[in-house]
């Protein structure tokens, strides 16, 4: 494990290799998302300004809890520590990309003998749902309305997943647990979400993804280079969207979005 200095270290050198060895190659077709190392809230916040100000990132990808020592000490993105993040978040207008990693090893005890179910397959998906749930009940959308967090792979089963989810914290709102959130779930989800097809090509959980959320908040991906951009591609042009659908999701969601 990185200690907190080397790690904020990395993430500054990582945008700027990025910038510089991409985007600046590429201007009118590239862009990106900064990395930044929560391991220091404080100092995440700064890269983050920095990255976006000076380097043009158009918001910042984290690859779900953050590891505080050893392999099975993490912290959430929801915890009070990470508010001076959140904060600079919200100061920039700026989206973050909430993107998946496999289950601690200490509660991995579900896949053992079935270990091709920890990442993408089946893990990412349930370790990442329940991270955004977290940042839904934790109260942070109250205190910071406008933050928008961008899922992949269709919000990893929560267009389906919500509404049951939903039903039952009501019939439990007198009990422990419930965390601070001063609204329901499904009203965070359809005003602080927005939701890519990023390697999740199948077109009825596309419908049931606008259904839930509406069509101004679902982007066209394809998760290159872990998937094929001929498939991803072939898959959204026959999907039998409507036309002002098929542009908005292609496009016109992302250059509001991240202003493009």
């Amino acid at each position: 494990m990185l200690d907190k200095d080397r790690a904020t270290e990395v993430a500054r050198e990582t945008n700027d290799t990025i910038r510089r060895s991409f985007v600046d190659a590429h201007p009118s077709r590239l862009a990106f998302f900064a990395s930044v190392a929560l391991q220091d809230p404080e100092a995440a916040a700064e890269e983050l300004e920095r990255a976006v100000r000076d380097l043009g990132a158009k918001g910042a990808l984290i690859n779900g809890y953050t590891n505080i020592g050893d392999a099975d000490t993490a912290r959430y993105l929801d915890e009070p520590a990470n508010l001076p993040f959140w904060d600079k978040v919200a100061q920039l207008g700026v989206p973050v990309y909430l993107h998946p990693r496999e289950p601690l090893p200490a509660v991995q005890r579900p896949y053992q003998g079935y270990e091709s179910l920890v990442g993408s397959a089946w893990g990412f998906g349930h370790e990442t749902a329940t991270h955004a749930v977290r940042l839904m009940l934790s109260g942070l959308f109250d205190t910071y309305p406008d933050i928008q967090i961008v899922l992949g792979h269709l919000g990893e089963g929560l267009p389906f997943l919500l509404p049951r989810l939903e039903h039952r914290l009501h019939k439990q709102r007198e009990g422990a647990g419930l965390g601070a959130a001063k609204r329901r779930v499904s009203e965070y989800f359809s005003e602080n979400f927005v939701l890519t097809t990023s390697g999740h090509f199948h077109t009825r959980a596309l419908y049931d993804t606008i259904g839930e959320i509406g069509s101004d908040r679902v982007l066209f991906s394809v998760d290159y280079p872990y998937e094929s951009m001929a498939e991803g591609a072939a898959w959204f042009d026959n999907s039998l969207l409507c036309h002002n659908d098929r542009i908005k999701i292609g496009r016109t969601n992302a250059e509001r979005i991240f202003g493009l």
